[in-house]
């Protein structure tokens, strides 16, 4: 009887052995190097490329896929996309049905990639452990925005706005400037507008494309509200160019933009019209808004009326 039982235990252990193998070879499957990003499954790997994104939810990377394969069916995670299980913190991938982590175990990075600014990741399925040990998930190589590179197109584009030579506005004003020999009067109304609303240097939109220490920048300015720095103390920010006053108005108030003095001018007060500018930008696939201002002024007369009496 124990004679009859050692061959199958040998034959037991055999095949034990050969699990193992098998095992093994499940549970650490090659990663095969490539020239650009790439997808592995049992070490054979298909190279892809990348639309640039971020870890962690937002704007993440989605497969630029090859002639004859079908675009997937949803960015990873875009912005207000919710998953019905989960939401874009946890990077799920719905054309996968899986969400995307970092390897626990590094591979070598495909070649040519610097694994300081990349790393390995897996799909895991969600209702699977990330440590179940017969796992065989998709992989990638993601590589983060240059750091570098996005400061570099910051500072073209603040550079670019320096150069638009953005200008103050013609200031529209009643009472008239001093140079008009304009006198306004305390307590009657002074109204308040942009002159030059043609002007697309003064108050936009305002568009310059140029290439600016050799990266190709776009920038367009547009007013965002002018802050009217009366000279007695007081400012009034105007979200719009104001109304142009005109003689049949009388003494009506402006209805966007006016002030009034309630105090003479000594001799004069000094009238600031301070422009906000936001200036939309893009460079290099990055974007952003610059803010500045511009500023114009002049010189206004207040003072009082008396009132005389005088015999008939």
């Amino acid at each position: 009887m124990l004679m009859q039982m050692r061959p199958v235990t040998c034959l037991g252990s055999a095949l034990l052995a050969a699990v193992a193998m098998m095992m093994a070879a499940v549970v650490a499957p090659p990663v095969a190097s490539a020239a650009g990003d790439a997808e592995c499954r049992f070490g054979a790997c298909t190279v892809r490329g990348e639309k640039p994104g971020s870890p962690g939810g937002g704007d993440l990377t989605q497969p630029v896929v090859g002639p004859g394969e079908s675009e997937p069916t949803s960015n990873y995670c875009q912005a207000g996309w919710t998953h019905e299980r989960g939401d874009c913190d946890q990077n799920i991938d719905p054309a996968k049905n899986c969400m995307w982590r970092l390897m626990e175990n590094q591979p070598p990075p495909p070649d040519g990639k610097d694994p300081s600014r990349g790393a390995w990741e897996e799909c895991v399925p969600e209702w699977q452990s990330a440590t179940d040990v017969f796992r065989n998930y998709p992989q990638r190589w993601w590589e983060r925005p240059s750091a570098a590179g996005a400061a570099d197109a910051e500072q073209a584009a603040r550079e670019l706005v320096t150069q638009m030579q953005l200008e103050g506005i013609e200031i529209g004003m009643v009472p008239y400037s001093v140079q008009e020999d304009g006198t306004g009067a305390v307590g009657l109304p002074a109204w308040m507008w942009v002159e030059n609303t043609e002007n697309p240097r003064a108050w936009g939109p305002y568009t310059v494309s140029k290439e600016v220490n050799g990266i190709a920048v776009q920038a367009t300015a547009r007013p965002v509200h002018v802050t009217w720095d009366m000279g007695d103390g007081t400012q009034v920010v105007c979200d719009g160019p104001g109304t142009p006053y005109e003689d049949r108005f009388g003494k009506e108030e402006s209805p966007d933009c006016g002030h009034t003095y309630m105090k003479m001018s000594n001799p004069t007060y000094t009238v600031t019209a301070i422009t906000a500018w936001s200036v939309e930008w893009t460079a290099q696939d990055q974007s952003g808004v610059i803010e500045t201002v511009t500023r114009s002024s002049q010189d206004v007369r207040i003072g009082e009326f008396h009132a005389l009496n005088v015999r008939p």
